[in-house]
Order: C-alpha cells, then structure tokens, then sequence
C-alpha cells in the first residue's frame, strides 16, 4: 500500500529558495520517497507493499477562490478571478496572487527526464518513465496584459506489491541517483539533479536461522495469529531495528498507533484507514498517533483502559524520515511496521485490579471468595461482577420464553412460543475457558445439549451460547445447568 507523497503541485506557494548556481530566486524542490509496509507473525515477517517515487516541480502559484467558471469579484473573494490553471492541474480558474514560472527546467518534455546514473540496483535507465504534470497559469486576468507563464512539474511513482520484496529490495536501494532534465537556458544541455536515498530500516526476516530487521519482542501469539495483550495491565512494548547508523535523533520521527483491521477476525487483514483508531483514537485514523520523542525509542508504555476485551487491532509503529540533501533536494520516506494484537480477559488481571494492597495470596484464587458473598472469584469473573465488591453479584443466565405473537423477550429469530436459555461468554479469556448447557427434567440425570440435539437448537458464538427449542417439542417443565470449566 501506498502513501500519499507530500507533493506541491496542488497547493500554494512553495515558498522563495535562492539558488546561488543561477543567481534567481524560485520556487523549487526535488523530493525522493519510498515507503515500505512490513508485519509481524508467529511465523517471522511479511512484507506489505511499497513504493518509490521521484517528483520535481519548478515554479509555482498563490491562489484562493478558485471555481471553473469565470467569476467576478465579490466580498467573499475580491480580487474575482485573476488566473486560469491549465489542465495537468485540472483546468480551473482562480483568485491568483503570484505566480513564480518556472526558470531551471523546461516543462512539457518528460521524455528528457531520464535517471542516468544510480547505485547498483535493477532500476532501468537511463529511461525511467516520468509523468509530465506541468501546467500553464494565464495571469492577471483583470489587466489588457495577460501572461502565460509555465511550471513544471514531473512524477514519477513505482509500485510494488505484497509478492515483490525482492524486486523492492533490488530498486530501493541507498545511494545517489543522478537524474537529467530538459533546461529552460541551454537547448541541448541538461539541467543534472542529484537527490540521495538514504540507508532504510528493513523489515524482520530471518537470514541464516538469525533474525535481522525491525521486530518486535516479548510477543505471545495464539492459536489465531494475534499478538496477546491485555488492556487491564499496562503493557511495555518492546522493539528492535531502529538503530543510529540508520536513523537520525535530529531530523526522523516516530509514531505509533493502534488501527482497526478491515476484518477484525482476520489478523492478516489490511487497516482499516477509514475508522477511527482504536489508540490513542483523539480524532481520526489519519491523526490520531502518538509521536514518541525520539525515533531511537525502543519502547512504550500502553497505559490500561483504553481498549477492551476480546478488541483486535493493528499496531503500526511508523518512521518518518526527513533528510535535506540541499537547499533544494530532500527525502521523505516511510516505513510502517505492524503486529496484529487482541486484548484478553484475564482472570489473573482482573484479581490484580480489583484487590486491595496486602490482600493475601490465597485470596485471589479461582475457588477463593474474596468479598465473601458465596460466589467465588471464577463465578464473579465468568459472569461479571466485582469479586472485591460483596453487593456486585453475577447476573446469572435466566430462561426466557417468546411470546406466543413472535415479538420475542429475547431473540426476534426465535419461533413464537418457545423456550429461549442464553449464557454470555467472556471474549478471549486467559485462559481459555468451555461453555456447555445441560439439561434434565428432574434435576437427577443431565444431557449435555449438543449441536445434533432433537430437541434443541445450539448456536455459539464469540460472546454467547444460547439453545433454542422447537415449538412441536417442547417439554412441560425441565431445567438447565450452564457448565464452564477452564480449557485443558
């Protein structure tokens, strides 16, 4: 997956940059980016997709007001329309202030824009295929002396996909490339560029049986493919790859963020960018991240709270790298690295919440009743009530019945008239817990209701175990029993 390059060719001013080679002042700049997408699994690391781009632009424009009519000044927008952009831009006209042409690089020739020279690398040159976004800004409107003044602008973009590593790692490489550009001054010379990628944080791999790249530590999967963490504890969160002979304290930054994932089941599924993230979830997906204070940080404390049981999410460490090659070159790179994580629901961390300092040791076992209200702590954890707390009861499972109009107490989908017994079920227990229904007409003998059984309809899910009757079945009187034993 790509993202989006920080270009300057749809917005205002770039800004006054004195280039002493030619003695101007111009707006100009020379951006190199790469990103690079990598995750985390039991089994190693996986590569997500990445790309590699170039973008020139000489020249540039201030404007407001813009729309695709002519339009005359108004008190909203005084000035009225002064300019019209060309399309490459999309064809507009415009309240335009300054414009600043271009003056080094001739525009609308992107065939002499070739990368002649490069650090060994299976990029080809010297054609790269570079898109011409140059564009025309017919300026001041409003004056019998209009202009025509160009700017160049030219792309290029390269994509990899999640079966390319290597051809991603055989292009992306450190070094710098030398790149040729049709000049405004001379006919037949060019104008040379030189702009640098610099040595980039790899992502986790095995080379040899030995691990080498970006990874996080301390990680216990489960049996699904999440990383296990717990949102009643605080959770210290450790990596390693981030070192200073790649980084730079001065000028990188590092975030972190825990997205949703489009499918929350699926923890190979993408982010999903769309929603709001799940931490530290301030406003947006796009905004809300935590910037550490530096990007050789190799850890972060996850405070308790902010997610809840059985939540799954993708945290995505990312380092953005800025590098100023001259005052009129820079890169700006990423690399994203993710883990799958789910929060559990932990009997040890709830007894750890709910006790008070000097609770003794014994009090917080699973057959202990440390309120003393003749449910033990299993009981209260398994339905949910304080076990420190003697007036917070569990709320136990209760027979319903569906009326015999079909507007159900309980579940809409059930037949009018029958019987309803639902038992609500801890999402991701530590440790795994069985839930089982059992039912008998005498409280002597008990069947475990199975998902064959004549009688009864079984359905299971995340958060329930519910058994329904049958209309033609039903039973004049009977009783259940909910079971719940921990996991073997």
């Amino acid at each position: 997956m790509s993202i989006t390059q920080k270009l300057f060719l749809w917005t205002a001013s770039l800004g006054l940059i004195t280039s002493e080679a030619f003695g101007q002042t111009q707006a100009f700049s020379f951006i190199a980016s790469s990103t690079g997408n990598y995750r985390q699994t039991a089994e190693g690391g996986i590569f997500e997709g990445g790309n590699l781009s170039f973008n020139v632009q000489d020249g540039s424009y201030t404007t407001t007001c813009r729309n695709i009519t002519f339009f005359r000044p108004t008190p909203g927008c005084p000035l009225g329309a002064t300019g019209y952009v060309t399309p490459g831009q999309g064809g507009f006209y415009a309240s335009v202030s300054a414009v600043l042409p271009a003056q080094l690089i001739k525009p609308f020739e992107s065939q002499r824009a070739l990368l002649v020279a490069a650090p060994p690398s299976l990029l080809p040159r010297p054609q790269i295929g570079f898109v011409d976004n140059s564009f025309n800004v017919f300026y001041n409107l409003q004056t019998n002396a209009i202009k025509q003044l160009s700017i160049s602008s030219y792309s290029f973009n390269r994509e990899y996909s999640a079966e390319e590593r290597s051809r991603f790692d055989g292009e992306v490489v450190p070094g710098t490339y030398r790149f040729n550009f049709a000049s405004r001054i001379h006919p037949t010379n060019p104008i040379v560029l030189d702009v640098n990628q610099f040595p980039m944080i790899d992502g986790f791999r095995k080379v040899n049986n030995q691990p080498r790249g970006f990874r996080f530590l301390n990680v216990n999967f489960d049996e699904d493919g999440f990383a296990l963490l717990d949102p009643l504890l605080i959770n210290t969160l450790v990596w390693q790859g981030n070192t200073a002979d790649i980084l730079s304290a001065n000028t990188d930054q590092l975030f972190l963020s825990i997205k949703p994932l489009t499918d929350p089941n699926d923890p190979l599924s993408g982010p999903d960018l769309e929603g709001d993230t799940l931490f530290p979830g301030f406003t947006t997906s796009t905004d809300s991240r935590i910037i550490l204070p530096s990007p050789l940080d190799t850890s972060f404390i996850l405070p308790p709270n902010f997610l809840q049981p059985g939540q799954t999410g993708l945290l995505d460490i990312q380092f953005v790298i800025n590098r100023v090659t001259s005052n009129l070159v820079s890169e700006n790179s990423t690399r994203s690295f993710r883990l799958p994580v789910k929060m559990i629901d932990s009997f040890g961390s709830l007894m750890l919440a709910s006790a008070l300092p000097g609770t003794p040791a014994e009090q917080l076992s699973m057959n202990a009743d440390m309120d003393s209200d003749d449910k033990n702590n299993f009981i209260e954890w398994v339905f949910g009530s304080d076990p420190s707390a003697s007036e917070s009861v569990p709320v136990m499972p209760a027979i319903r019945i569906v009326s015999s109009d079909g507007s159900a107490l309980l579940d809409a989908s059930a037949p009018a008239g029958s019987i309803v017994y639902s038992v609500p079920k801890l999402n991701n227990p530590s440790p795994k817990l069985n839930y089982t229904i059992e039912y008998s007409d005498d409280m002597q003998t008990w069947a475990t209701i199975q998902s064959n059984d004549p009688i009864w309809v079984l359905e299971e899910n995340t958060d329930e175990l519910k058994v329904t009757s049958s209309t033609s079945n039903l039973k004049s009187g009977g009783f259940f029993r909910t079971k719940v034993e921990v996991s073997n």
